[in-house]
């Protein structure tokens, strides 16, 4: 059977770090190399994953600190496997998580991509599921670069794909600090056939950090992103709409000015 390279990047997170490594170890597909990728933490995760004992873990540790992005991009360089999945320092995948998704994958030759929802814990303790059941099941599988291009459904963790996806869709951009999971998502969701499974198979906490902390990034991501596939925006008929969805967010931020001229100067560089 096909085996699976899981790409964990962390960063200063050894506090949390074990129960996200414990949640792989102990999947009932036990085929797989786990890379954690250090990003250059400054904290004792080297010794916190080499108490993992397991001849499964491999530890790279970055020479510096650069980014989500730039981890997960070693980590898929490093990747032995023709399956790629994601896990994050501070997320839980259930039991059957990569049983059940390697088991669709190989039953679905056609598909690129798979992925599930996932259980949001809040800092209320009380939980969400994401993407919600008001999505309709059309915009979350098969050809779903459409919609995509309004919103991402997908969670990170939460994905299995083909490494022959990134032949057309390149790596992660490493120059977006918000937002490069849509990103390169929407990329793979341009050529490749997606499919969803309904149950929700990864717990997320909703402790890392937000938009809200990263609000130029966010920006830059989304104008960068309007901007790379205006074709397909006009192509689809929702270039206006999206383009004033977010002038409209940036003007209730009070930073309509600002956001007016990244957007024109993205879109001059197409």
């Amino acid at each position: 059977m096909d085996k699976v390279s899981i790409i964990i990047p962390t960063y200063n997170r050894a506090n949390v770090l074990p129960a996200s490594i414990q949640s792989v170890l102990q999947q009932t597909d036990a085929d797989f190399e786990l890379l954690v990728i250090d990003d250059g933490s400054d904290d004792n995760t080297d010794t916190v994953v080499e108490s993992m004992n397991d001849a499964r873990i491999r530890y790279l540790k970055m020479p510096a600190n650069k980014g989500v992005a730039a981890a997960r991009n070693e980590g898929i360089r490093q990747a032995k496997y023709d399956y790629i999945a994601f896990q994050d320092s501070d997320d839980y995948w259930m039991p059957d998580k990569l049983e059940k998704q390697m088991t669709f994958m190989t039953q679905n030759p056609e598909t690129g991509l798979l992925y599930c929802p996932y259980v949001c814990q809040k800092a209320d303790g009380t939980t969400i599921l994401v993407p919600g059941s008001n999505i309709p099941l059309s915009e979350k599988q098969g050809h779903i670069y459409p919609y995509m291009l309004q919103r991402n459904t997908i969670g990170t963790p939460c994905v299995l794909f083909r490494r022959k996806c990134l032949e057309n869709a390149g790596l992660f951009n490493e120059s977006l600090t918000c937002l490069e999971d849509w990103d390169f998502f929407l990329r793979i969701a341009r050529d490749h056939e997606t499919a969803f499974q309904e149950e929700p198979l990864v717990r997320v906490n909703l402790s890392k950090d937000g938009v809200s902390h990263n609000i130029s990034g966010y920006y830059e991501a989304r104008c960068f992103m309007l901007a790379t596939h205006k074709d397909a925006f006009l192509q689809y008929g929702i270039f206006h709409d999206v383009t004033k969805e977010i002038l409209e967010s940036a003007e209730k931020l009070g930073i309509l000015t600002q956001i007016s001229a990244m957007m024109q100067y993205f879109l001059q560089q197409v």
